[in-house]
């Protein structure tokens, strides 16, 4: 490593110590003080996982490393290209599991068993389970006027996607035994341990399809979660040399926000922003090139627009992805504006046409849920006050911490080293965030409402690792680095259980 990069290295890890040292003594706040901070916990994790975790990290560190020099050879690129992010898809999988494992007892994957039951949590289970198992087609044609005596919280603010899902997969379990059966039978002993708890609270049995239906989500969410390294791979690709599109999603699987908030669902969210702004951007691209390039363009557009009008059932926060998308399209510098506006009208085609399908086939109108979602969510305010100001600057804070420091300080050395390399995709993110935070759109819970807007913030990375001159053991150093944050963090902070 030369100077610069240890300087970098060296910078990340005083950050890392400092937050962790400043948490733990209650001198750092985790918010704003009388409007929301994150609560602190006291456990302490078995010594053991914690080795393990640490272990998991480590080879997950190698591979990320091997995959980096590997990408660095032209002649291995190509399908050996594809073989490397495969294998990174299933190694990110690998090291969230080894990072949950390294928690305190039963915030470890336990909790898996207690995220979706609990109404303080989410809520959609349980509604799903009273309300929506019995007859969904009724209640999801009901949902635009049952939505308006809702809360401001969870439910009030969301679309039914989420509870549309539980109804869905309830249904699954209820009729397949054979897949309950799997399910019960495949799951991890800390999962069961904590449906037995479950039971021991609540004083009676949870059924087996309820068990294998909150087993079975949970484990959709993290399939997900850690499947976001393939579309950001690919959108930081568009821009990027193997090399540097690789610091990017190697790098997203150790990110603290995703580790510390799985299962709920935001955590899958980013899979759904990702993918559908490496369709917008490639789009872009490749329209008005001749050939069968010209109809891939169409094609990207149209599962682009798609994407997004399937993640507009399930949180409004897709709308800023929406923002990220059109900038990304209209900043091709390659392109014409014709072409641009064309990329944007296919896109909008293909998101017009998935809600309208929806509508048809469940006869709610979305546009009518989404006016009562953005009703209930500035009501939020009225209940629960938030100060403009503190959450100005405390919000581009969390946001650092949620993706973590050290991938942080590798962006803000990309784009102070040599702004020009920075994906675009990355500086439309950062003005959309930028955007969200002025405007008071989120004043706290920045690390879970924002998560979606995280990965192309990623694609800026590679660029201030490998523009300071980094390599392998950089790589090595920053994922460590990144397993030391995520594994401090869920010691200290609690974050998916009812405050």
């Amino acid at each position: 490593m030369n100077r610069k990069t240890l300087i970098a290295l060296g910078v990340s890890a005083l950050l890392v110590a400092v937050l962790l040292a400043g948490i733990d003594s209650g001198d750092l706040p985790t918010g704003v003080s009388g409007e929301w901070q994150w609560p602190k916990i006291n456990a302490s994790p078995s010594l053991l996982w914690l080795l393990v975790a640490a272990v998991g990290v480590a080879a997950y560190g190698g591979y990320a490393a091997l995959g980096f020099r590997a990408l660095g050879v032209p002649s291995r690129r190509g399908w050996r290209e594809i073989g490397w992010v495969a294998g990174l898809t299933a190694s990110a999988a690998a090291v969230q599991v080894f990072l949950a494992v390294g928690a305190p007892d039963e915030y470890d994957l336990t909790r898996w068993a207690y995220v979706h039951y609990f109404r303080g949590s989410t809520g959609y289970y349980e509604i799903a389970r009273e309300q929506a198992a019995a007859d969904p087609w009724k209640f999801l044609a009901d949902y635009p006027t049952w939505i308006q005596s809702q809360d401001p919280f969870h439910i009030g603010t969301h679309p039914p996607g989420i509870i549309a899902t539980h109804a869905a997969l309830l249904s699954l379990t209820e009729r397949s035994r054979g897949l309950t059966d799997f399910l019960n039978a495949a799951m991890p002993p800390s999962i069961v341990s904590g449906f037995r708890q479950l039971e021991v609270m609540n004083h009676r049995t949870l059924p087996r399809a309820d068990r294998a239906e909150i087993y079975l989500v949970s484990l959709l969410t993290f399939v997900l979660c850690a499947g976001t390294v393939a579309p950001l791979y690919l959108m930081a690709r568009e821009a990027l040399p193997p090399q540097l599109a690789w610091c990017a999603a190697a790098l997203w699987p150790l990110a603290p926000a995703l580790n510390l908030f799985q299962p709920l669902a935001d955590a899958a969210y980013p899979f759904l922003s990702a993918a559908a702004l490496a369709s917008g951007a490639w789009a872009a691209r490749l329209n008005g090139t001749p050939g069968s390039a010209g109809w891939i363009a169409i094609a990207l557009g149209l599962l682009s627009g798609a994407t997004m009008g399937f993640g507009m059932m399930y949180t409004l926060a897709f709308l800023p992805v929406g923002l990220m998308v059109a900038l990304v399209v209209l900043t091709t510098r390659s392109n014409l504006w014709l072409r641009r506006f064309k990329t944007l009208a296919w896109i909008g085609a293909g998101f017009l046409t998935f809600v309208g399908l929806v509508w048809l086939a469940t006869a709610a109108d979305p546009f009518e849920i989404w006016r009562w979602n953005l009703r209930h969510h500035a009501r939020f305010y009225e209940v629960y006050h938030r100060s403009y100001w503190p959450w100005l600057f405390v919000n581009p804070i969390e946001t650092a911490v949620a993706m973590g420091l050290p991938a942080a300080v590798w962006c803000v050395t990309g784009a102070a080293a040599d702004h020009r390399y920075v994906p675009r995709t990355a500086w439309c993110a950062l003005a959309v965030v930028a955007l969200a935070n002025l405007t008071g759109r989120n004043m706290g819970e920045v690390a879970r409402l924002w998560m979606l807007f995280l990965p192309p913030l990623f694609t800026a990375a590679g660029v201030g690792l490998t523009r300071l001159g980094g390599g392998t053991r950089t790589v090595f150093a920053t994922v460590a680095l990144m397993g030391i944050q995520t594994l401090g963090l869920q010691t200290l902070v609690q974050l998916v259980y009812p405050v």
